[in-house]
């Protein structure tokens, strides 16, 4: 049997930045979005005041770029050693459609309305917008969860094989 140091090792650092992650996202949803959401649009425009040096999307996009980099090496190492693959799977699946897709396809649509284009847009638009990002975000951190608790469970079953392995 292969050993399985190298891959307890990639996929619990997986696991740590996947748990960094998810607490960074339920962090900035508790201690930003009632002060971005809580009069729109004119909280909006204070919003980009206080962002205008490093904005949320500064720090969240290399994050989850490391994330993504950091879950696709846990993968590649756990088909290698044929461990953890399902639980990996469901992390990447997690991370991929809930965090990335959902992102790009769903939020920053809605944070162009909110913060770029918004003298284009009425009113009733924007509050629209908001309710939607907030919908969105709720579905952020669900799948952040997932992500980081899937990733969990397959350095678990990375450290149970390795204490098998001892026996």
């Amino acid at each position: 049997m292969k050993s399985v140091t190298v891959p307890l090792t990639v996929i619990s650092g997986y696991a740590v930045v996947a748990c960094f992650a998810f607490a960074t996202t339920v962090a900035e949803t508790l201690f930003l979005y009632p002060n971005i959401f809580r009069d729109v649009p004119e909280s909006l425009e204070l919003t980009e005041q206080f962002m205008s040096t490093v904005a949320v999307g500064d720090v969240m996009r290399p994050l989850g770029a490391v994330l993504t980099l950091c879950a696709l090496l846990a993968c590649a190492v756990s088909l290698a050693y044929r461990i953890g693959r399902r639980w990996l799977g469901f992390s990447l699946a997690a991370l991929l459609s809930g965090q990335f897709l959902l992102s790009i396809r769903y939020l920053w649509p809605r944070a162009s309305i909110l913060f770029d284009d918004r003298s284009e847009h009425t009113l009733a638009e924007i509050e629209r917008a908001a309710t939607e990002f907030q919908t969105g975000q709720a579905v952020r951190i669900a799948a952040a969860a997932v992500t980081a608790l899937c990733a969990v469970l397959a350095a678990l079953a990375c450290h149970r094989a390795r204490v098998l392995a001892t026996r």
